[in-house]
């Protein structure tokens, strides 16, 4: 039953990714109120808000680690995933928590961290995993 939730809700994500653009603009507005929300706590380093976020994503299930794994191989914020857009915003706690859930592995030596903020405005969309 639980697993039944999460393969929904991640298909749905994966099914929405598929369709195109002309699908992809007419998310329901609370799941699209909830992807921006997944890309503004990432990049304002708020692990805490972001992974309630997640949560409530996880449709029917506590279990959140399938919809980390799927967001981050398909959502994208601003043209960057979920994980480049921590990343890109020097959100080091959130990138720690998004890294875990990464198929890929890299090694990454830091010298200087920038400081960004957040933009107000983020468009988001969902890829297909590879």
């Amino acid at each position: 039953m639980i697993r039944c939730n999460v393969a929904s809700a991640g298909l749905c994500l994966l099914s929405l990714s598929l369709a195109g653009p002309s699908i992809a603009e007419s998310y329901p507005a609370e799941m699209e109120k909830d992807l921006i929300a997944v890309c503004q706590h990432a990049g304002e380093d708020n692990s805490l808000k972001m992974h309630q976020t997640v949560r409530g994503l996880s449709v029917g299930t506590s279990h959140t680690g399938p919809m980390y794994r799927v967001l981050v191989a398909g959502l994208r914020c601003n043209g960057m995933t979920v994980s480049q857009f921590a990343s890109y915003y020097g959100a080091q706690s959130t990138y720690d928590v998004l890294k875990r859930f990464s198929p890929e592995t890299s090694v990454e030596i830091k010298d200087i961290q920038i400081s960004r903020l957040p933009p107000e405005n983020i468009v988001v969309s969902v890829a297909a995993a590879r």
